[in-house]
């Protein structure tokens, strides 16, 4: 027998060299054991592709634009330690250099020029397109509240501009909406003369449905937060106990004078 080639015994399989052989495993479930008159409703979704349950198609990435202005409140709090007045300011030079000096709004307390906004960035729409009636940007400044003629919440992301939530707030199309001093609360009137009470989390706590027989066109709360004021369409301005969301005095009349006269004599007493 020369070198290489298989004995007697290999030849008539008595026995294997080697580690046994693994087991035969058993065919899944696939589109070659599935019974061909069974429907597959995703077969139509792949058939371009070749075959119709390993492809799927491959989404093109695309870069979301977003607006990161933590920047320049990061470098606010870094000058203000050591800046004693508005004396001590830099000013901001008209080169695109300067960007990396640039500081919020409210730095620029003395020339709020520097803070006009003269570049448009995004346009973002909802999901039902219908008129905007209020626009109001959460007290952390990360989130904007929209108010629709719909009577729907959208809250928006400020930074991507993409909505995150959208909330049927109202029966009716939604016209004031006002945050309170303390940043805990919302309160919203709609065209019906509703007033409702909303939490930081839009969470409705409170619903006062014959606050006014007409829309509520603007709201306002008081410095101590204990009392808030609505003006409508009925020719009212209504004085509210916001505890207990009961109304504390009514002025009938022109309520654009009225409104200015409630803060001297009446409202922040």
């Amino acid at each position: 027998m020369m070198y290489g080639e298989p004995s007697q015994t290999q030849q008539m399989g008595d026995f294997h060299r080697g580690p046994p052989p693994p087991p035969i495993r058993q065919s899944s479930a696939s589109s070659s054991n599935i019974n061909p008159d069974f429907p597959n409703p995703r077969a139509g979704a792949y058939e371009g592709h070749g075959d119709s349950y390993a492809a799927k198609r491959m989404r093109k990435l695309v870069q979301r634009r977003a607006v990161d202005y933590t920047s320049t409140f990061v470098r606010y709090l870094q000058v203000r330690m050591w800046q004693r007045n508005a004396k001590d300011q830099t000013v901001l030079q008209p080169t695109p250099a300067a960007a990396l000096d640039m500081l919020p709004p409210c730095a620029y307390a003395d020339n709020p020029s520097t803070s006009f906004t003269t570049k448009f960035v995004h346009a973002s729409t909802n999901k039902n397109r219908c008129p905007i009636n209020r626009v109001l940007w959460t007290p952390t400044g990360r989130r904007l509240i929209t108010g629709s003629q719909s009577g729907e919440f959208t809250l928006w992301n400020g930074q991507s501009f993409n909505f995150e939530m959208i909330l049927q707030a109202h029966d009716q199309a939604i016209r004031s909406m006002v945050w309170s001093h303390n940043e805990n609360w919302m309160v919203s009137g709609d065209d019906g003369g509703s007033i409702k009470y909303w939490q930081s989390n839009m969470n409705n706590v409170k619903a006062n449905k014959s606050a006014h027989k007409e829309s509520v066109r603007d709201l306002s709360f008081c410095r101590t937060d204990l009392k808030f004021c609505s003006c409508s369409d009925d020719t009212t301005v209504k004085v509210w106990d916001f505890a207990r969301c009961q109304e504390e005095r009514s002025l009938t009349g022109n309520y654009y004078l009225a409104i200015y006269m409630i803060p001297k004599h009446h409202f922040f007493c």
